[in-house]
């Protein structure tokens, strides 16, 4: 925790403190994993604001100075007066306007500035105790996707499937689920976010299932594309490109390399098979306290990979009205490369529910 500190403290340079009201952010920097918190750092200590319903248990996971408060904003203000803080870092890409409202209301006397852009990349950089969290995380998820397809997919709707999933991860000591899961079948697995929906799934056709979950506090997220019986026409190739972007991608990874090569060099291949222009969205995104955060991994992007950071690597190739395929891996930058996080082989096109 005092590395973390640290971390946030570098972000002061020249402000007397920074606000944090994410949650995420809040717990990697306090401890404290309930909500409705908000999280004051100064260079020498460190404030968490509650309301009396989580006083208790603040008080029980945090370090800091932990101030219940009856008016959020006025009785946060009363602090930052007594601790002469006259500049104030803010978290702009979080902060609700009418919080922020607010705060400009009451906070006479004190300079707020934004720091979203720059506070987004506190977390970048995972220890190992933070990637064995993610690993678990992933290897939970694993367990209970092995055990739903087990099951049989054909003649269950798309919902079914996501349920059994995540009651699945929850037997296995997750805490929640990552984000919503995607069961995508038939002309639906063509759709990049295809929430589980009451499709019954059929005979020979293509399932994406998107699935990841949370474990103390750190999230997995991963992405198989199965069949159900015989492929559509075409599958195969389409399966083979997108498996050689992922691995080409993963390949090239080296701390120092920016994520926008990276992007690069799976669309390129994809473009190599004609399949570019039905691969719409970036390549990955980081994995942490959040299923999406920093680094991003696209085209566009400006970051550059450090060792420690984790991120998705997510090509997808999605033919409207016939089928779509995704893989996605996550991995962490070592000190010359990149390790896998997750443990399914997608080299091999798994068939479900084969007669």
């Amino acid at each position: 925790m005092d590395k973390r500190l640290e971390r946030a403290r570098s972000f002061l340079k020249g402000l007397d403190a920074i606000l944090l009201v994410s949650r995420s952010n809040v717990r990697y920097l306090s401890g404290y994993t309930g909500t409705d918190a908000v999280y004051v750092c100064l260079q020498d200590k460190d404030y968490l604001f509650v309301d009396a319903r989580n006083t208790l248990q603040a008080k029980d996971e945090t370090k800091a100075c932990v101030v219940e408060v009856s008016r959020r904003w006025e009785d946060i203000r009363d602090v930052l007066v007594e601790e002469d803080v006259r500049s104030l870092g803010i978290e702009s890409n979080v902060l609700d306007v009418d919080s922020f409202i607010r705060m400009k209301d009451l906070f006479r006397g004190i300079e707020m500035t934004p720091l979203g852009g720059q506070l987004k990349h506190m977390r970048d950089l995972k220890d190992e105790r933070e990637v064995a969290c993610i690993q678990e995380a992933a290897r939970i998820s694993e367990e209970a996707l092995e055990h739903v397809l087990q099951q049989g997919l054909v003649g269950r709707t798309e919902a079914e499937v996501a349920f059994d999933l995540e009651v699945g991860m929850r037997r296995r000591g997750a805490d929640a689920v990552s984000f919503e899961l995607i069961v995508a079948s038939g002309p639906r697995s063509a759709m990049p976010h295809g929430t589980a929906s009451s499709r019954v799934i059929g005979k020979d056709e293509v399932v994406i299932i998107d699935f990841g979950c949370i474990y103390r506090g750190y999230c997995s997220d991963q992405t198989v594309t199965v069949l159900t019986g015989r492929p559509p026409d075409g599958f195969e190739e389409v399966y083979r490109a997108v498996d050689e972007a992922r691995l080409r991608a993963l390949k090239a990874v080296t701390p120092g390399m920016r994520a926008s090569d990276m992007d690069r060099i799976a669309r390129g291949h994809l473009g190599s098979r004609g399949l570019d222009t039905f691969f719409g969205h970036g390549l990955g995104h980081g994995v942490g306290m959040e299923v999406h955060e920093s680094p991003t991994i696209s085209s566009v992007s400006e970051d550059t990979l450090e060792e420690g950071m984790v991120f998705t690597v997510e090509p997808g190739v999605y033919l409207p009205g016939r089928f779509g395929v995704r893989l996605e891996d996550m991995a962490v930058v070592s000190d010359s490369s990149c390790k896998l996080l997750t443990n399914i082989d997608k080299g091999i096109v798994r068939i479900i529910d084969r007669e």
